[in-house]
């Protein structure tokens, strides 16, 4: 299982990785592995803002359908478009093609409650 250092995590096995005052959100490799096959996503159009913990967008998998929340606030500036029509990509490549939308974030604060990388391993016992 894949952890990448240089990201930050959450509880909800999103990874997120800051670039300035902007963020590339995304779903860990431990998360897509526990939810299975996934069918389709839902994302939120671009200019969307979003608090913490609104909704984001929804996903079905085999099993299940769930909500996708904001693990951070601000305006959505960029969505992945190519995973409406290519999901394989989440689990293919969770941490480069695979991300779900990039944001300009109103309130960096928000990004000293994630996790580490060391963090989530522990958390969910990678180590």
């Amino acid at each position: 299982m894949t952890v990448p250092a240089q990201l930050r995590y959450t509880r909800d096995h999103y990874w997120i990785r800051q670039d300035g005052n902007e963020a590339v959100i995304g779903l860990t490799e431990l998360g897509l592995n526990e939810w299975g096959m996934i069918l389709f996503i839902e994302l939120p159009e671009r200019g969307a803002v979003l608090g913490q913990g609104d909704f984001l967008g929804s996903m079905e998998t085999a099993e299940d359908e769930m909500d996708l929340l904001a693990p951070l606030s601000g305006e959505v500036t960029a969505v992945n478009m190519l995973l409406e029509r290519a999901t394989m990509m989440l689990i293919e490549s969770p941490y480069d093609k695979g991300w779900l939308i990039r944001m300009a974030l109103s309130d960096l604060a928000e990004l000293e409650e994630l996790w580490d990388a060391p963090t989530y391993e522990g958390e969910y016992s990678l180590e």
